[in-house]
């Protein structure tokens, strides 16, 4: 009996650690004004869980190092309007962010420490797909 019990426990324990597992990979919605967005990617598990969000949101942004294949995270991400006003202002969590944004035309800013900001426009009516690519550093 008194093993059953402290097998038991153990598996009680076991799935309290799965659990906080879990919630450490939740990745949360954020919300600027009438912008709400996510960042995240970094591991199997939270890019999983990125991908499976990724049909809530119309504007979807990948972050990487040109020619490696590595993504990069830390990225300063700033949406405006067609009139310049900001929408969202952010650092990504990872290489990944989804934004949901009313159609229209906006500009995406991003800039990673050291580097050049990169600019592109878009027009967003259903689901579109942006990737930022900076150059390799030397010495890499």
């Amino acid at each position: 009996m008194k093993r059953l019990c402290l097998a038991l426990i153990f598996l009680c324990m076991l799935s309290g650690f799965s659990v906080a597992a879990e919630e450490q990979l939740i990745i949360k919605p954020q919300t600027q004004g009438e912008v709400t967005f996510v960042t995240g990617g970094v591991g199997e598990d939270e890019r999983n869980a990125m991908e499976a969000m990724r049909a809530d949101y119309n504007l979807n942004l990948l972050f990487s190092v040109r020619g490696t294949g590595e993504y990069v995270s830390d990225v300063k991400v700033r949406i405006t309007d067609s009139r310049g006003n900001i929408l969202m202002e952010s650092v990504s969590d990872g290489p990944m962010l989804f934004a949901k944004l009313k159609p229209g035309r906006y500009i995406v800013s991003v800039e990673r420490e050291g580097h050049q900001v990169i600019h592109k426009a878009v027009t967003v009516k259903q689901r579109t797909s942006l990737s930022f690519t900076w150059p390799q550093e030397q010495g890499d």
